[in-house]
C-alpha cells in the first residue's frame, strides 16, 4: 500500500501524460488522478474483505490465502507494465486487483492465526500478521528512495517487490495445516483436525485442545448453521458486533492512513523540505514497524484492553500538539524562525506512530477474531475489515480538500476521533488476553459497559450444577 507515497510527483506525471495521450484532452487534474490510485485500491479492498467471510467458511481459512495470492501477484505485474505500456488503466486495474488481496488477506489472516494459535500466544500470533505489514510498509519506502526505484522511469518496479513475498507463500503455505477450529467446529472433519493439532502443538497438548475443539463443536451442533442475518438479529451478538463494527472506523478515523498516505504533504505544510521529507517518511515506517515489534510481547502481558488504552492517548496528544506545529510552521514558512515548528512536526509524528505501532494497529483485527465463536466469526471478520475499508476510501476522499481549505487544523477530527476511541475503549473494550472464545462471548452476552458488565457477567458463570452437567459458559448464555 505505501509502495506509491513517495514517488506521487512521478506518478502525476506519468498519469496527465498517458490520460491526455489516450483521450480528447482538456483540462486534466493529475492530484484527482493520483487520488483515483489510491482509491480503486481502496475500492478493491473493500471488495475483498466483504468477501472474505464467504470464502473463508466455504474454502478454508488457508485455501482462501492460497487463492488469494493470485491478485497480489497480478496486481503487482500490471502495475509494473504500466508505464512500458504507456497506458493507465493497467496501474489502475492493477491497485484494484493489490486491493482485492489487502482485504482478504487482513480479514482471513489474523483468523487463521488466531485459530491456530495456541491460547497463551494467541495474542502475539494473531499480531506477527500486523508486524509483516509494518514490514512491508517500511521496505517499500526504502525502495521508492529517489537513490533506489524512485525515479520517473523505475518507479513501477517497486510494484513487483509485493509478489515477492506473495509468490514465497504460495510456496510455503500448502505445507502448513488447515484452521483445526475450521475442520472440527464448522465441518466435523475430526480426523483431520486431530492430525492439524498435531503438527502445530506438543503431543502432551493434543487431548487439551482436542477437548477444547470438542466443546465449541457441541454447541455449535445445537444451533442452526449460522446465517449472515444473525449477527443483526441474535441478542448475545449486539456487543461484540458493536465492537467489531467501531473499532475499525475508529482506527481508520483517527487519522493512521492520512498520516501514511500524506505524511509527506503534512511534512510541507510544516515547512521541512522535499529531499529532507523522503527520508523522514522511511523513517516513520521504521518506527512503526520497531513499535509493533515491541507491542508482540507486551499483548500477552499487559493485555489487549491496556494496549489500546494508552497508546491511544498517545496519539491523540500527538495529533492535537501536532495540529499546533503544523499550523505555526505554515505560518512562518520560508523565516528563519520556522525550523523549530518543522523539527517539531517530525517529532510529534514520530510519537503518533509510536502510538499507533503499540496497539491500534495491531489489537483491532486481533479482537474481532477473539470476541466470536466459530459460527459468527467469519461474517464478523468480513464485516469490520469491509467497514475498515469503507472509513479509509472516507478518509482518502476527505483529507486533501480538508488540508487545501484548513491546512494544519485538518488534524483536528483526527484528534476528536482518537479521544473518543479512548472513551469507547474504557467502557465497552473487554479484556481477551488468556481467556477462550467461548469465555469471551459469555461476558459480552452480559452486554453493557465494562464495570456493569463484571458485576453480570456473575450471573452467567459455571455452577457446580452446570459443570457436572458438562455445559459450557456459552450453552448457560444461550439457555438463559
Amino acid at each position: 500500500m505505501g509502495v506509491f507515497n513517495l514517488p506521487h510527483t512521478h506518478i502525476k506525471a506519468f498519469l496527465l501524460k498517458t490520460v491526455l495521450n489516450n483521450t480528447d484532452g482538456g483540462v486534466v487534474d493529475g492530484a484527482l488522478l493520483y487520488a483515483q490510485v489510491g482509491t480503486t485500491l481502496v475500492i478493491g479492498g473493500a471488495f475483498g474483505a466483504f468477501s472474505s467471510g464467504w470464502m473463508a467458511d466455504t474454502f478454508g481459512r488457508r485455501n482462501t490465502l492460497l487463492v488469494n495470492h493470485m491478485f497480489a501477484i497480478s496486481g503487482g505485474i500490471l502495475c509494473a507494465l504500466c508505464v512500458n505500456r504507456s497506458q493507465f488503466i493497467l496501474l489502475y486495474l492493477g491497485r484494484f486487483l493489490s486491493g482485492i488481496n489487502c482485504g482478504i488477506t487482513i480479514g482471513v489472516a489474523t483468523m487463521y492465526l488466531t485459530e491456530i494459535a495456541p491460547r497463551r500466544l494467541r495474542g502475539a500470533v494473531g499480531a506477527s500478521h500486523q508486524l509483516a505489514l509494518t514490514l512491508g510498509a517500511f521496505v517499500s519506502y526504502l525502495v521508492t528512495l529517489d537513490r533506489v526505484q524512485g525515479t520517473a522511469d523505475a518507479w513501477p518496479n517497486a510494484a513487483l517487490v509485493g509478489t515477492i513475498p506473495a509468490i514465497t507463500s504460495l510456496i510455503i503455505l500448502p505445507l502448513l495445516p488447515e484452521s483445526p477450529r475450521f475442520l472440527s467446529v464448522k465441518n466435523n472433519r475430526k480426523s483431520e483436525a486431530i492430525r492439524a493439532v498435531s503438527r502445530l502443538s506438543t503431543i502432551s497438548n493434543v487431548p487439551d485442545l482436542m477437548r477444547e475443539l470438542t466443546e465449541e463443536a457441541e454447541v455449535a451442533k445445537k444451533q442452526p448453521e449460522f446465517r449472515f442475518r444473525q449477527l443483526f438479529v441474535e441478542p448475545r451478538l449486539r456487543m461484540p458486533l458493536m465492537i467489531s463494527c467501531l473499532i475499525p472506523v475508529f482506527q481508520q478515523l483517527s487519522g493512521i492512513n492520512a498520516v501514511v498516505t500524506y505524511s509527506a504533504s503534512i511534512l510541507s505544510t510544516a515547512g521541512v523540505p522535499p529531499e529532507i521529507s523522503q527520508y523522514c517518511v522511511a523513517g516513520f515506517g521504521l518506527i512503526n514497524f520497531l513499535m509493533t515489534v515491541m507491542s508482540i510481547p507486551l499483548l500477552e502481558r499487559a493485555g489487549r484492553r491496556t494496549m489500546l488504552l494508552w497508546p491511544t492517548v498517545l496519539m491523540a496528544l500527538s495529533l492535537l500538539i501536532l495540529t499546533i506545529s503544523v499550523t505555526l510552521g505554515q505560518k512562518y514558512q520560508g523565516l528563519p524562525n520556522a525550523r523549530p515548528f518543522s523539527y517539531a512536526s517530525v517529532v510529534l509524528i514520530i510519537l503518533y506512530f509510536c502510538g499507533f505501532g503499540l496497539g491500534p494497529g495491531p489489537v483491532p483485527a486481533l479482537v474481532v477474531a477473539e470476541i466470536f465463536t466459530q459460527g459468527p466469526r467469519a461474517a464478523a471478520c468480513s464485516l469490520s475489515h469491509g467497514l475498515l475499508w469503507v472509513s479509509q476510501l472516507l478518509v482518502l476522499f476527505g483529507y486533501p480538500s480538508l488540508n487545501d481549505k484548513i491546512g494544519g487544523y485538518s488534524l483536528l477530527p483526527f484528534f476528536v476521533v482518537a479521544v473518543t476511541c479512548w472513551v469507547f475503549f474504557l467502557l465497552y473494550m473487554p479484556e481477551t488476553k488468556n481467556r477462550s472464545y467461548d469465555e469471551i462471548a459469555c461476558e459480552l452476552a452480559a452486554g453493557g459497559t465494562v464495570f456493569r458488565r463484571n458485576g453480570k457477567f456473575s450471573r452467567y458463570g459455571l455452577t457446580d450444577s452446570d459443570s457436572s452437567h458438562g455445559k459450557t459458559p456459552l450453552e448457560i448464555v444461550i439457555r438463559k
